[in-house]
């Protein structure tokens, strides 16, 4: 199998839900996320903090508020998966698409031996 990066984008803001919604919301991760370990394909992730910077030839810039339409990157997940195609399935049942968001799906690279 190969791997994938899921970079998750947008999404509705935390501050913007209830109490019941945000519970609800981090269950369903929880359920999603033991889905994809109990299954193989889980091999990590984690949220982003906000106010990152970016770095270009000019210099140092704080992290644009938005990031064009897709919006900023918030997340990250790695799975395993046959190809590009099953880990955008995998990719379609994620809390984070209920969420408003939307996910880059990327295939990661083996690195070249040296």
């Amino acid at each position: 199998m190969k791997e994938y990066l899921f970079l998750l984008r947008g999404g509705k803001p935390v501050t913007d839900k209830t109490e019941a919604e945000r519970k609800a919301e981090m269950q369903a991760w929880g359920a999603y996320m033991g889905s994809l370990g109990e299954k193989g394909h889980f091999i990590g992730g984690l949220p982003l903090v906000s106010g990152g910077m970016v770095v270009t030839p000019e210099g140092l810039k704080s992290e644009p508020v938005n990031s064009g339409k897709e919006g900023i990157v918030g997340g990250y997940l790695i799975v395993k998966a046959e190809n590009q195609q099953k880990a955008a399935e995998l990719a379609k049942a994620c809390p984070h698409i209920a969420n408003e968001g939307n996910i880059e799906v990327r295939e990661i690279a083996p690195m070249p031996a040296m």
